[in-house]
């Protein structure tokens, strides 16, 4: 099954966005299940007719065991007490989709661009900061962070 772009759901759930002319721009703020963020669907690339999404924010914690990351622990994760998992608290988004597709994050400046959390509490011991640097040099918490962002925003504007 072929993966629906991203902006053409946000156009679909958010009031407004299907009359935005060519190069006319949209900023609007979603407060979701897991964070609160600020959209920006950028001017229409006329060569392409794509939009960049600039999305900046703050997801209020992320869960990352058996190399996923997911925005509540699993029952698993639970049961264990947690062992074994690396909880992120606050993390700060920013994330640049050129096309609006959703599939890839362009990080520019890897110091500000992506997905960042404030606060790490590794549970996961020695091995779960060698697993967490590998996550964050790859590139997969950025990706991974703007899987669960798309979802939490779709989800929260009323179609």
């Amino acid at each position: 099954m072929r993966k629906v772009r991203f902006l053409t759901e946000l156009t679909r759930k958010k009031k407004g966005l299907e009359s935005l002319q060519k190069g006319e721009l949209m900023i609007f703020n979603v407060h979701g299940n897991f964070g609160n963020y600020q959209i920006k669907i950028g001017p229409e690339d006329e060569r392409h007719h794509t939009r960049p999404i600039e999305i900046n924010g703050e997801i209020h914690h992320l869960f990352f065991s058996h190399n996923k990351i997911l925005p509540l622990p699993t029952h698993e994760d639970i049961v264990n007490n947690m062992r074994g998992t690396i909880i992120m608290n606050e993390v700060v988004v920013h994330l640049f989709d050129s096309d609006g597709k959703g599939t890839k994050v362009l990080i520019k400046k890897p110091q500000i661009d992506g997905a960042h959390p404030r606060v790490n509490i590794n549970l996961a011991g020695k091995e779960g900061e060698q697993r967490l640097q590998k996550l964050d040099a790859s590139g997969k918490l950025a990706e991974e962070t703007y899987e669960i962002v798309q979802k939490d925003i779709l989800k929260a504007l009323v179609a």
